[in-house]
């Protein structure tokens, strides 16, 4: 087999030669050798530096955590299969991994290297998925901070040199190694950028470093005076960029970015972290349209269903783009049918008209397409991906900023003349352009140039006020895509569950019906963001990788069409969580109750799991089984086994569930810490008798403070030492001590 190397023009000698030689490693190693991506650049073709791949797209992705979660200790690392890397790009649209690879933090114990093997692993694996990855260092949520520069240097040591020839890694130095916005920078964190930039380009030339990592950007100006900085030290921002963080505010945000937009003098921008749930507030899309990368805050722990929730909240903005792939259908599709060298009628879903000239502006005015002068547009070839639009005056249309209107007028194809068509999943379309602000089409909505176009658009949901169709005949408006209709009300996979069950019904898997037939909840939204997102029921990801119905308040139901098949003795096995006593449900067979009041264990925390059991007597045949909440508890699923359950193994193990932390009047305006600690057996049953030893760590510094588990297997510690003021203390568990072996790996709030 003949394998062709791609290497494009603009690479270095170097850079060419790394390519090679690892291009034929894969071939020597695999007759299905993948080409290698080449390094991301700095574009500059806007007047402003923007980050873009080898494919001339911007960088966007999705997270992973290795370094221990926040805290530290909270998170396994997670390897996610090369299958579920392919689906990001092949479903999902990115390109892009962000990695959270080791923890610089007190609470972090960990030594430089402790994730080798899996940083390893990833590489190989991104690189076999045709993904870019993202490195850095994190916080362990101690964030705001560097902890050690020279565990810090180290890292950078051991991983910028085993991978600085690998053209599809980027280095990003350390995640939030200042407070807050931008005003808290002192000198000396800009002095630490620097000290890490130099560290890593000597040991790395040719790799893109990100700097900076802001937890809050704002305000641009101290943004600008430190790229300046930085690049009078001597940081070249032809191969470095900022990545910052989004926790604030969009508008503050994008008056953070405006100045980096002014000179290609100032770093291109990626912003490498923010909250999920800004996603629908329209953090993606203004991203977007300042053609700046963006990798979302998600699949830390590599479960997919955050790829589905993600992909949701961006379908409910209206976020789109091109994806790279040719298969690739959502957010758009990455191979559109464009009608090049037709000449079209465009349809304003938004508006409800076609739209024509209205002198050298366009406007949506016209019901219906009649190939009349000035209703039609020429889609012409632009170059690079991109379309332009020549209109019936022989001129093309241009993007002119958010909320001006486009003008007809340019004779010639610039940068601002030039849109990328994106073809939409329910066959409508919609434009970016490449210049004059970044926004989709859209319309003035007040002032003297209301119901003219202009790109200020940014939700092209369907049928949303940035999508568009076309008639290539004179023709009506073409008809609105429907949504699919939801399924028929019953069984969530079509047909009933058998019982016994081969595998957990899981509880998200109710019945299709909505609100009153296949369930009951107090409100109409899935607070967990997660599975079903047309359901109110609150469903969740789980820490083990399943689902779970979570925020379960007395009085709502789920139901489960069932089919017995036949009648007798069964155990009932139930997957729960609970952070409190006197959790409830009962069960249900077509409205009659089979098990009485079920009371759920506190095993300590509400994603820390247990199963327990009971037995019941059902008859055989198709029946509604139907869970009826009491509250106080989140539950995974059921398990339904034939004949009584044979009594548990006797305990071996205890572990400590939970930890809630508080203080404890001292009297004259002093408090003592308190830590509330629950130790259970690997039953899930409460533990009598254990000591439990630990230490105050904040707030009040104490050490070898020691407590006696009750009944119910819980131990209250205090401190003999006691503060004033607002007092918040934090306690870790060193020991614990009894009749059963002490389970650590499996105990939460742990002494390092």
């Amino acid at each position: 087999m003949i394998t062709t190397i791609p290497i494009p023009e603009r690479a270095s000698l170097k850079d060419r030669c790394a390519k090679l030689l690892g291009a034929l490693v894969f071939v020597l190693a695999s007759s299905d050798a993948l080409a290698v991506r080449d390094r991301p650049y700095i574009d500059q073709s806007l007047g402003y530096n923007v980050i873009l791949s080898d494919r001339g797209t911007t960088l966007r992705g999705v997270s992973l955590s290795f370094d221990g979660g926040d805290p530290y200790g909270t998170l396994p690392a997670v390897m996610p299969s090369e299958a579920s890397l392919t689906k990001l790009s092949t479903e999902y649209g990115y390109n892009t991994v962000h990695l959270y690879l080791e923890g610089d933090a007190g609470q972090n114990p960990d030594p430089v290297g402790i994730n080798l093997a899996l940083a390893d692993e990833l590489v190989q694996r991104t690189r076999n998925t045709d993904l870019y990855l993202i490195i850095t260092i994190g916080n362990n949520g101690e964030n705001g901070a560097i902890h050690s520069m020279q565990k810090t240097l180290d890292f950078w040591s051991l991983y910028g040199e085993r991978y600085k020839n690998e053209t599809h890694v980027i280095f990003e130095a350390h995640n939030e190694p200042a407070p807050s916005t931008l005003s808290n920078w002192t000198q000396q964190d800009w002095d630490n950028q620097l000290i890490m930039y130099n560290h890593i380009r000597g040991i790395a030339p040719d790799t893109m470093i990100l700097l900076g990592s802001f937890m809050s950007f704002f305000p641009g100006s101290a943004a600008i005076e430190g790229a300046d900085m930085l690049k009078s030290q001597g940081v070249s921002w032809d191969n470095a960029a900022f990545a910052f963080h989004g926790y604030w505010n969009l508008p503050d945000i994008e008056k953070t970015i405006a100045p980096f937009l002014a000179s290609t003098d100032y770093p291109a921008l990626i912003c490498t972290e923010f909250w999920p749930g800004d996603t629908e507030n329209g953090y993606n899309a203004a991203f977007e349209t300042y053609h700046i990368g963006w990798q979302q805050f998600q699949w830390l722990g590599a479960n997919d269903m955050d790829l589905e929730n993600l992909k949701n909240k961006l379908n409910v903005a209206g976020t789109v783009w091109k994806p790279e792939l040719a298969e690739t259908t959502w957010p758009s599709s990455g191979a559109p049918s464009i009608p090049l060298g037709a000449e079209i009628g465009i349809f304003s879903r938004g508006a409800g008209m076609f739209v024509s000239l209205d002198g050298t502006n366009l406007k949506a005015n016209k019901a219906s397409y009649s190939k009349a002068s000035g209703e039609n547009f020429t889609v012409v070839d632009a170059g690079n991906g991109h379309v332009a639009l020549r209109a019936d005056n022989g001129n093309y249309v241009s993007a002119t900023g958010d909320g001006l209107p486009m003008t007809v007028s340019a004779s010639t194809i610039g940068n601002a003349e030039k849109w990328e068509w994106l073809e939409l999943p329910s066959g409508d379309f919609s434009l970016r352009p490449w210049g004059g602000g970044g926004h989709l089409w859209g319309t003035v909505d007040r002032g003297q140039h209301a119901g003219k176009i202009t790109a200020n658009g940014d939700n092209a949901s369907l049928n949303g006020p940035a999508t568009l169709a076309y008639l290539t005949a004179a023709g009506d408006a073409p008809a609105a895509p429907t949504p699919p209709p939801p399924p028929p009300p019953g069984p969530f996979f079509g047909s009933p569950t058998v019982i016994p069950t081969s595998s957990m019904l899981f509880a998200a898997d109710f019945d299709h019906g909505g609100e009153g037939v296949a369930y009951h909840d107090i409100d109409d939204e899935n607070w967990g963001g997660q599975y079903r997102f047309d359901v109110g029921v609150d469903i969740e990801a789980t820490n083990e990788g399943s689902t779970n119905v979570g925020w379960i308040d007395p009085g709502e139901w789920l139901n489960y069409t069932v089919d017995v098949q036949t009648a007798g003795t069964y155990t009932m096995t139930f997957r729960v969580a609970s952070a409190q006593d006197g959790g409830s449900f009962h069960i249900e067979f077509d409205g009659v109750d089979v098990t009485g009041p079920l009371t759920t264990p506190n095993t300590g925390a509400w994603n820390t799991w247990a199963n327990f059991s009971t037995e019941v007597e059902l008859v055989s045949g198709v029946q509604v089984m139907t869970m009826v909440s009491a509250g106080g508890f989140n539950l995974i699923g059921y398990d339904i086994q034939q004949g009584s359950a044979p009594p548990p193994a006797p305990a071996t193990d205890m572990y400590v569930s939970g930890v809630v932390v508080g203080t404890a009047s001292a009297g004259r305006g002093q408090k003592y810490g308190t830590a509330t600690v629950t130790v259970l057996d690997n039953n899930a049953n409460p533990v009598s008798g254990a000591t439990v030893s630990g230490n105050f760590t904040s707030g009040i510094i104490e050490t070898g403070v020691s407590g006696v588990t009750d009944a119910n297997g819980v131990a209250v510690l205090q401190s003999t030492n006691s503060a004033g003021g607002n007092l918040s203390v934090e306690f870790c568990v060193s020991d614990v001590s009894g009749s059963l072996n002490y389970d650590e790996s499996s105990s939460v709030n742990r002494c390092f």
